[in-house]
C-alpha cells in the first residue's frame, strides 16, 4: 500500500505539483516544488511544522 506523497507546507500531492522527499531527523518528509525557497531562505516559517527544527547559525532565540 503507497501513502500519497503530500507537501507538508500546502498538502499539494504529486497529482497537483511536483513532489520531493526530503529527510529530517531519520523521518522521510515531502515538499512541493512551490515550497523548496521555504526550506532553504526561510526555515522558520517551518518550526510548527517541524518542531525540532533547530535555528539558522546566526539566529538567536529571544
Amino acid at each position: 500500500m503507497n501513502e500519497e506523497k503530500k507537501c507538508i507546507v500546502c498538502q499539494s500531492t504529486s497529482q497537483q505539483m511536483p513532489i520531493l522527499e526530503f529527510a529530517f531527523k531519520g523521518q522521510k518528509l515531502h515538499v512541493c516544488s512551490q515550497h523548496i525557497p521555504i526550506i532553504i531562505h526561510q526555515p522558520d516559517k517551518l518550526q510548527h511544522l517541524l518542531p525540532d527544527l533547530p535555528n539558522r547559525p546566526g539566529e538567536h532565540d529571544d
